[in-house]
Order: C-alpha cells, then structure tokens, then sequence
C-alpha cells in the first residue's frame, strides 16, 4: 500500500496535490525520516489522545519531538492520555499499525498542530504503511490544517544530544 484508502480519498476530493517519497521500511517516523534523509523537524507525526469525555484529538507534532501532555491539557482545558494500540486499530483500519497520517480531518478527528510545522517549507506525513512518506508543500499543508487550533505542544527532543537540550542549539558532527 503507498498511501491509506481513506486518505488517498480525500486528498482526491480536496484536490490534494502530494509527492511519494519512498524509503526502507522502518518502524518509527524518525527512523523513515532518516533513511529518507529528511529533517524530522519537517516530518509530522501523529498522536492520538481521548479525554475523559471520550473525544478523540489528534495531536500533530514534528517526528523528533515528545508530546507534552501537560501543554495540549493546558491549551484544551481538557485532560487527555494515549490512545492504546488496539483502539487506534479501530480509528485507522486502512493504515498499518504505528503508520497513521498526522492529518485527522479524513478520519473525523480533531486535530491540534505544533505551531512549529507550520513554517516549514514542506511537511512529510505517513502514507498509512511503512515504506512511504506524502511531501506536502507548506501551502498545501496549511490549507489542511487552517481551522485546526495550533500551539506549542512540543516537549523534550528525541534523540538529541543532551548539550542541545539545555543550549538550544543545533548539533552537529
């Protein structure tokens, strides 16, 4: 599969315009972003939360980042946790496990976006698999996520050097 029925579908009717970026098949985002070589701060991912009440958000935020459930509770006024694995299988019967499109509106979700992917010159989702990634062009994206409520849900970085947690700064070899 290169791209989930149901988003394949919308992006159709919304006439989506997208790229394919193929990659080895890897098991987590930050992984397809490196083995696609691209910056995972341009790579959205998804995370799939439901409050208390049972509504369903989907937080959107780029591939080398943690989730701070305490900023998203804060900006909603709600107190959410993790979708299990099984659940999230009902949600996205069409994509792989751990392969879910960080677009929710295909899938009747809502959604909160890091304001920080909304910058970017492109945006990298999941496809619905794990061996291919859609490349959004910032217009495209921002035209998809306009009515989303934004903010800064950003927690710790993934994998980044401990120096560039406390300084800020990039690192590099």
């Amino acid at each position: 599969m290169a791209i989930a029925i149901t988003l394949k579908e919308y992006f159709a009717n919304k006439d989506i315009h997208y790229d394919t970026i193929k990659h080895r098949r890897a098991l987590t985002l930050l992984d397809s972003s490196r083995s696609a070589h691209l910056p995972a701060e341009n790579v959205a991912k998804a995370v799939v939360l439901q409050s208390e009440d049972g509504d369903y958000l989907m937080a959107s935020l780029p591939a080398n980042s943690r989730l701070s459930l305490t900023d998203v509770n804060e900006l909603t006024g709600k107190n959410y946790h993790l979708v299990n694995e099984h659940k999230l299988r009902d949600l996205f019967p069409d994509c792989s496990q751990g392969a879910i499109p960080a677009i929710g509106t295909p899938y009747n979700m809502t959604m909160l976006v890091d304001e920080s992917l909304l910058s970017a010159e492109s945006i990298y989702i999941e496809s619905g698999d794990h061996t291919n990634l859609l490349k959004l062009s910032h217009q495209e994206y921002s035209n998809l996520v306009a009515k989303m409520s934004h903010g800064n849900i950003r927690g710790t970085n993934i994998g980044a050097p401990r120096f560039w947690e406390r300084t800020g700064k990039k690192w590099q070899i």
